[in-house]
């Protein structure tokens, strides 16, 4: 890890130091306007325009967020053991500059599939470096990790209210072309802020460091103690399951909606009430994460988001079926929300900070992977049957699925502090905290 952008941390600094609030802030900018979430977000609002310009299928045009959650995937371990070597600051910059060019260069497509497809290839192993941000944020707080990642994701909610309307307003008043350099220009706009602001995490003060003693490693399972335990698989399985609804109907939600009888400006009205949903159940994560000692509390935001997919089945364009809309988004916005904190905190918790970019790059191809085949199948489907009925219904299962994954977690392996903790199961029992524990006895012994 590099320490040269590194800013020495006093000992027990507030989570809420003027310090700690100014990366954040470059943390949260550079997620919600530096990285490829823009133009993630504007492919749901794509559908319509390009399918009819170009002439493709929902199923070809699906195939550029295939293109980029399978690019992306397969180069998140490389990506991310170079932000655990090089240093996550470093790889953020790199990967804001060039997701803000490809950007631009979307907009000069003509039509040819494969300029499509690359381009949102490229955002996928360029937006891959915001494994970076995760890294940074887990390890800037310790006493209340939970309330200050549920404040900071309330900040990027609230912002992403805004994002859908912005979007529409670019195609509306430049065309999806224009939409294309807006956001590319919108992007390339952070990296002065990342320059400024944004700093390398700071190392987890070990037990010998406190002791007076050299201090050793950064505490944590390296990749391969990680991945003999349980809850590595059960927490992979889960996000993996996860990302089949959230993905999957990511480029079909609108025109779903539409075709129930739904205006088009209420149905990016929707996306904003999710955001503000997200928000709300954000909070509501956050705090439980901090109140709550074990990865259990993620059952039951699955089963929520269970049953807001199914009410989609009951929509339709009258007031009854608005309600039903209305509940949905609340509900799969609400749930969503809650998880954002946890996923960072359950990685830290249970395996610790050595390793986090490592292990983050092992389990992304499995969840882009996901990502990228289910809106494909999601409009391969809707070609042959014309409809997305049966699609709602198993995303439903898939959510009831991860309930059981989660509730069947088992303690976590580090404390607040990313410290090992003393359970007898864990590979990291019986480490530096007991061995400093010991010594620190026998002095006192002595004297």
């Amino acid at each position: 890890m590099t320490t040269e952008e590194q800013s020495p941390a006093p000992e027990d600094e507030s989570d809420f130091s003027l310090r700690k609030i100014k990366i954040m802030f470059a943390a949260t900018i550079g997620i919600l306007f530096g990285s490829s979430i823009l133009p993630f977000t504007a492919i749901m609002l794509l559908t319509l325009p390009m399918t009819e310009e170009f002439g493709w299928t929902r199923t070809q045009f699906s195939g550029g967020l295939t293109a980029m959650m399978l690019v992306g995937g397969t180069s998140a371990p490389f990506l991310g053991r170079l932000v655990d070597k090089i240093g996550a600051r470093k790889m953020i910059i790199f990967g804001t500059f060039v997701v803000g060019l490809i950007t631009i260069a979307l907009s000069r497509q003509d039509g040819s599939l494969w300029q499509f497809y690359f381009g949102f290839a490229v955002l996928g192993f360029a937006g891959t470096t915001a494994i970076g941000y995760s890294k940074i944020i887990g390890a800037l707080f310790n006493k209340h990790r939970g309330k200050a990642l549920a404040i900071f994701g309330v900040e990027s909610s609230i912002a992403g209210v805004f994002a859908p309307k912005l979007i529409q307003f670019l195609i509306d008043g430049y065309g999806w072309r224009g939409m294309f350099v807006g956001l590319g220009l919108i992007i390339l706009s952070v990296i002065p802020i990342l320059l400024i602001w944004l700093r390398e995490p700071e190392t987890p003060k070990t037990p010998e460091a406190a002791a007076g003693a050299a201090p050793t490693e950064v505490p944590g399972l390296t990749p391969k103690e990680a991945m003999r335990t349980r809850d590595f698989w059960f927490i992979l399985l889960a996000s993996v399951i996860a990302m089949a609804p959230a993905m999957g109907l990511q480029p079909h939600l609108i025109p779903f909606i539409v075709s129930r009888g739904v205006s088009m400006d209420t149905a990016v009205w929707m996306l904003s009430i999710s955001q503000l949903a997200m928000a709300a159940g954000t909070v509501a994560g956050g705090f439980l994460m901090d109140k709550m000692e074990t990865a259990k509390v993620a059952a039951p935001f699955s089963a929520m988001t269970a049953l807001g997919l199914m009410l989609y089945l009951f929509l339709s364009g009258g007031a009854a079926g608005f309600s039903f809309l209305l509940m949905a988004t609340i509900f799969i916005g609400f749930s969503g929300g809650a998880k954002r904190p946890m996923g960072t905190v359950f990685q830290l918790r249970f395996f610790g900070l050595k390793s986090f970019g490592t292990l983050v790059g092992i389990q992304t191809p499995f969840q882009t992977f996901c990502m990228g085949v289910a809106p494909l199948l999601v409009g391969m489907y809707y070609d042959t049957y014309g409809d997305y009925e049966l699609v709602f219904v198993i995303m439903s299962v898939l959510m009831a699925i991860t309930f059981f994954l989660y509730w069947f977690l088992g303690n976590y392996r580090f404390d607040k502090n990313l410290m090992p903790v003393g359970d007898p199961a864990s590979p990291v029992a019986g480490g530096p905290r007991d061995a400093v524990a010991a010594d620190t006895m026998l002095k006192q012994g002595a004297e």
